[in-house]
């Protein structure tokens, strides 16, 4: 059996950080590196749905996460101009935890932050790793961007979408790759009448939104756009209300809004699933450098947060060497995140098949029969408690 005493987490992320807390509450020494400068982490909003918020609940913060956030149990399917065709009430959550919880990106971040900092997390900024030595079997030496170095009895990389650590791991076997699609984002001041997440089926895209606070939420448009898109700040608004045209509601009205100084986000869609076991020898992966999946159910960092809750409960137990440990991991971790993977990219790849009117009165017919019981099924397998 191989104890582990401490542990280098790399990445200040969701799951980063919960993989961090998680492991310090359990008695690790954790250090975590983070190769931005400073916490300023990019992004607009984040749905926690009741399997992320039951992880936050371990942890001893949901009720810090609830407090930041808006409480929604459902979610409401239009056409372009915002007419009803489905309506599902989630089956998730429990008498404790609500079905969903989102809050601001920021907002979730700085509540990990403090928690980290709480549990004696040591935390390094602007730092990544450069380097591997693994000659010993009872440690690992990595090398740092700074010329120093550190030897733990762990590396977990939750170092995002480009990690390093994955490339360390399987080289470029498994890399993400743009699937045709990107997805544009703004907060905004929410309207009284969004009070769940909203998608908006339009003719080549999506519109939706997600409320984040009492007074905000976010707009959303999912649609094609080609690989390596990059798009100047100041032609963002213009090439945004091209994009949302055909949209009326409050998305016409987000629309009309939109300046040079309009505080827009694009990104790329860029799909990834790395098959397991996530690990070799003393080095791991969780997050987006194991698992990329599109939005549309709201468990990216919701995984995140899984992957890093069970790599600490799975690593930290008795039993067994640490390679059936970390092989345990990636066995629970996989499952759970392929499901995901494949119940979202399949529903992405159906709402942006619509391209004709035709194509959009069938749309209407056959998500009016079965949005609801299909979304109940991912509901039924997500809400399964694992922790």
């Amino acid at each position: 059996m191989s104890e582990v005493k401490r542990i280098l987490v790399a990445g200040g992320g969701v799951g980063g950080l919960v993989a961090a807390i998680a492991f310090a509450q359990r008695g690790v020494h954790v250090r975590l590196i983070e190769r931005r400068e400073n916490f300023d982490i990019p992004g607009v909003g984040l749905g926690q749905p009741a399997n992320a918020l039951r992880v936050y609940d371990a942890l001893g913060i949901l009720e810090e996460v609830i407090d930041h956030g808006f409480i929604y149990d459902h979610m409401t399917i239009f056409d372009a101009q915002r007419q009803l065709i489905s309506e599902h009430k989630f089956i998730l959550g429990d008498e404790r935890i609500p079905a969903v919880c989102a809050l601001p990106r920021s907002d979730l971040h700085r509540i990990l932050l403090k928690a980290a900092t709480r549990a004696g997390v040591e935390i390094s900024l602007g730092l990544s790793i450069v380097g591997y030595d693994e000659s010993t079997n009872d440690s690992i030496t990595v090398a740092l961007s700074d010329g120093s170095s550190d030897t733990v009895d762990l590396v977990a990389g939750f170092d995002g979408i480009r990690s390093t650590t994955r490339l360390h791991l399987v080289g470029t076997m498994f890399v993400p790759r743009h699937c045709g699609f990107g997805a544009w984002r703004i907060q905004v001041e929410r309207p009284d009448d969004v009070t769940g997440m909203e998608f908006l089926q339009g003719i080549g895209g999506k519109a939706g939104a997600m409320p984040i606070a009492k007074d905000k939420m976010y707009l959303f448009n999912i649609r094609p756009e080609p690989a390596g898109a990059f798009y100047e700040r100041k032609d963002m608004a213009r090439l945004w209300k091209e994009r949302l045209a055909q949209f009326g509601g409050y998305v016409a009205e987000i629309s009309a809004s939109l300046n040079e100084n309009s505080d827009i986000v694009y990104g790329g869609l860029e799909p990834l699933l790395v098959p397991w076991p996530w690990h070799r020898g003393r080095v791991v992966i969780g997050g987006d450098a194991a698992h990329v999946v599109p939005p549309h159910l709201t468990q990216g960092a919701a995984m995140a947060a899984e992957d890093g809750f069970i790599l600490a409960r799975e690593v930290t137990r008795k039993d067994g060497t640490l390679e059936d440990r970390l092989m345990r991991y990636s066995q629970i971790r996989y499952a759970r995140n392929a499901f995901v993977y494949a119940f979202a990219r399949n529903w992405l790849e159906e709402e942006q098949g619509v391209h004709t009117p035709d194509q959009m009165e069938e749309a209407r017919r056959e998500l009016a029969l079965n949005a609801s019981n299909r979304i109940a099924v991912s509901d039924r397998i997500l809400n399964t408690p694992i922790l």
